[in-house]
């Protein structure tokens, strides 16, 4: 069994000075400590030494870097040495070095593992050592092969370190990725791999069939084509052609395909000739069609800025945007300080006076003497006296509001009025308002000389600062109402669009304006007005368009594009009065020609063509027999191939299932989790974990996240249990970290009973958390290590 001796770590990430750790002869390594303090850098080292890479550094981008990622400073070299035991016995000792002064393109992330040089050496060094001295690459397949993992690069994150974010990666690949990354523990892979190859050889086969199917049929069709008369023609006629089309002036090199197509084009043309009217509909149609399935986009610009002449009515949109959001603000600001002031009118802070400093600056300079001493007074003022205040504020200000609420008039004053403060009834409002003086006047008469100041005060930027600008507040947002109020933000958004969408949607006005009538009707009616419901309004629009679609009464032999087509072939277009070159007379002569030229060259194809469709015909019977054997062969494999990996797969799943539900003993299901996989013999390979038999879905998405790290942790052992190697060293970063305590428990007495054989290198953030483990360890009469790492990076500084 191998596990970990000695460690020295120099000028590796946080640690820069050389610092060294003993594991030799521990079951339990516990690292303790904030974080920050290089719990995790430990387990990177570790990582790097076994593998050459470190998981969880991403390529997060490719940019020059002046220093390296790993590197703690760059003007020295970083040196990591791990020593490997087997009992007391120095088997290996690995040597990671990273040259100084690291920068540019090799300080680039994505090229990080190039500066890292591996080397061994067969015993420890009490100094650090370098490859110039050593001179020793490390063997990394002779690393293997002494672990007995010979997919050490990819499955040590599986069988030997657990992290919480990065071993999680396992459970986030899709069911068919998690059993590609371990098919190589089935020992199917050289099977597999014949599998593959044997289905990749079918496919090949299957395009030579298809390839060799559509030219038997290419091939019946021309020769049942050329077994039928040409022509009927007297021998006196001449096949000259109209001499109208330049391309037919010399067809000596062309091929029976491109006659044949010459001749497909001209019954094009002689239609449209024939039937221009139609031929009119259908490109109208076409174009109907286009606007209303292709432009869709300038369909909705239409809708929306279509009554718009010139864009630079809505380049002006923006304009005024910024200067309505800069209203609305400000109506925002004033809004806020009416309402603080109808609330409680005759109530100052200093919170409030800075809030009439940032809306109202210049007036607020006018009263800044006052100000002072208002802020002087708030200061120094006693309890009482501001108690004193505060209780003269809020009578004045339920006074304030009980004279709104009663509305009073010349006649409700002479009315009994229950009294805000008390309850009383009194028979009149005066003798409302005198009592009401005269308490005040008690109020004030307690009040000190610094509280009187204060109230007076007080008092005085309410009436004279405060009130003025509240009323001068509400006139603007009385006046600005129905601007404030308008949704320029839904104008914005439905009616900013770029000049280039613009201008497309120009051309499909001027196409709707010019073909179909009242289209206008669906758009807006001016920039301003914004549609509720523009999808709406455009399937309205498509369906009016859509409506003018041409009847056509002849039977179209092909689509308008092929019509296109037809005249680019011939080289042949509309004048601007509509009229082609030709006419129907000299598309019958150069169909002549052309008939002519096929029957000549047909004669002395027809029999190599029966040959050359024969020899096709073989060829895709031999084939296809060829193809059928070797998807009997395939099939076979890959039946034998599911049965030995799925009865594999059930030796994973019981340790699986009994590791689990010893860890996760908190489940309300009260079980372990099941490992699925395939029931047909046809499906592809996949590993599923479920929460219960029946569960279809994955537990990656229906377990909590404290669940997750359990199921991790379980399937890690389970492999270890199944798939031991020769390293009995696993790591395990913070696995606490995500669970609740009864699930803490529960590990720690799983793995002091189960891998007591085991050496576990821990880490943790809560020292509680050590120092349970080290004690249940202790308990079961195992020895553990316990490493605070605050106290040993602060031995360094020392």
């Amino acid at each position: 069994m191998i596990k970990l001796g000695r460690m020295r770590i120099e000028n590796f990430k946080s640690f820069i000075d050389p610092v060294e750790f003993d594991f030799t002869g521990n079951d339990l390594v516990l690292f303790d400590g904030p974080n920050g303090f290089g719990k995790t850098t430990v387990f990177d080292a570790v990582e790097l030494c076994f593998t050459g890479e470190i998981s969880r550094v991403k390529h997060t981008d490719s940019k020059t870097k002046k220093d390296h990622i790993l590197k703690g400073r760059n003007t020295k070299p970083t040196n990591i040495h791990l020593e490997l035991l087997e009992g007391a016995e120095t088997l290996l000792v690995i040597c990671i070095h990273i040259p100084a002064n690291i920068s540019g393109e090799a300080g680039k992330v994505s090229k990080y593992k190039h500066a890292i040089e591996r080397f061994e050496v067969n015993a420890w060094q009490d100094e650090a050592v370098t490859p110039k001295l050593i001179n020793k690459k490390l063997d990394e397949d002779g690393l293997k092969r002494l672990l007995r993992n010979r997919k050490l690069d990819t499955t040590f994150t599986l069988f030997n370190y657990i992290q919480q974010e990065e071993t999680c990666h396992f459970l986030k690949l899709d069911e068919i990725k998690r059993h590609q990354h371990v098919s190589h523990l089935f020992g199917t892979i050289e099977e597999t791999q014949k599998s593959q190859k044997l289905d990749l050889l079918s496919a090949k086969l299957k395009e030579k069939i298809d390839t060799y199917t559509h030219l038997i049929e290419k091939e019946g069709a021309e020769l049942a084509e050329l077994s039928k008369p040409s022509i009927q023609e007297s021998d006196d006629e001449t096949h000259a052609g109209s001499g109208k089309l330049p391309i037919f002036s010399d067809l000596s090199t062309n091929t029976v395909e491109q006659l044949e197509a010459y001749k497909n084009n001209l019954e094009g043309v002689d239609w449209i000739l024939k039937n221009h009217s139609d031929f009119e509909s259908l490109k109208f149609n076409y174009l109907l069609h286009k606007i209303t399935t292709e432009r869709i986009t300038q369909l909705d610009n239409y809708l929306k800025v279509g009554v718009v002449a010139n864009y630079e009515e809505i380049k002006k949109l923006d304009k005024h945007y910024l200067v309505w959001r800069k209203a609305s603000k400000k109506a925002g600001i004033y809004t806020e300080l009416i309402k603080l002031f109808d609330e409680e009118p005759n109530t100052l802070t200093k919170d409030i006076l800075n809030k009439y400093n940032e809306a109202f600056a210049t007036r607020y300079s006018e009263f800044t003497r006052d100000i002072t001493t208002f802020d002087n007074l708030s200061k120094v003022s006693g309890s009482l006296s501001s108690l004193l205040i505060k209780i003269d504020e809020n009578r004045e200000n339920l006074l304030s509001h009980f004279k709104e609420h009663l509305n009073h008039d010349a006649l409700q004053e002479h009315q009994t009025i229950p009294c805000p403060f008390c309850g009383d009834l009194k028979s009149e409002w005066q003798v409302l308002l005198d009592e009401y003086d005269a308490q005040t006047k008690l109020f004030s008469g307690q009040l000190g000389d610094n509280g009187k100041l204060l109230a007076a005060v007080t008092k005085r930027l309410v009436n004279d600062l405060v009130a003025p600008l509240v009323v001068k507040m509400r006139r603007y947002n009385q006046k600005y109402d129905k601007y404030l109020n308008f949704d320029l933000n839904s104008l914005k958004e439905n009616k900013k669009i770029e000049e280039t969408d613009f201008e497309s949607m120009v051309k499909t006005k001027n196409w709707l304006a010019l073909n179909i009538e009242g289209c206008s009707g669906f758009a807006d009616n001016s920039l301003l007005e914004v549609n509720q419901n523009y999808s709406e309004a455009r399937e309205q629009l498509i369906t009016y368009i859509n409506s003018h679609k041409k009847t056509i009464l002849e039977e179209v032999p092909k689509a308008y594009l092929s019509f296109v087509q037809d005249l680019k072939a011939l080289d042949v277009a509309f004048d601007d009065n509509n009229h082609l070159a030709i006419d129907s007379s000299d598309i019958s002569k150069d169909l002549l020609l052309l008939s002519k030229l096929l029957v000549q060259q047909n004669s002395t194809l027809y029999k190599a063509k029966e040959v050359n469709l024969a020899s096709l015909k073989a060829k895709v019977y031999k084939l296809q027999n060829k193809r059928n054997e070797i998807s009997n062969i395939s099939t076979v494999f890959k039946k034998e191939i599911k049965a030995y990996e799925k009865d594999v797969a059930k030796h994973i799943a019981i340790p699986l299932f009994v590791y689990s539900s010893k860890i996760l003993q908190s489940r309300p299901e009260g079980s372990g989790i099941f490992l699925i996989t395939p029931e047909t013999d046809n499906a592809k390979g996949f590993m599923q974990f479920s929460a219960t038999p029946n569960d279809s879905h994955d537990a990656w998405n229906t377990m909590s996240s404290g669940q997750l790290a359990g199921v991790v942790i379980s399937f890690m052992l389970a492999m270890n249990k199944v798939y031991p190697s020769n390293l009995k060293t696993l790591m395990i970063d913070d696995p606490v970290q995500t669970m609740d305590e009864v699930n803490m428990a529960s590990f720690v007495q799983l793995m002091r009973y189960e891998f007591p054989d085991m050496q576990i290198l821990l880490s943790t953030h809560e020292s509680k958390v050590a120092n349970y483990f080290h004690y249940k360890y202790g308990e079961a009469g195992l020895t553990s290590l316990p490493i605070n790492m605050k106290n040993k990076r602060l031995h360094l500084v020392e």
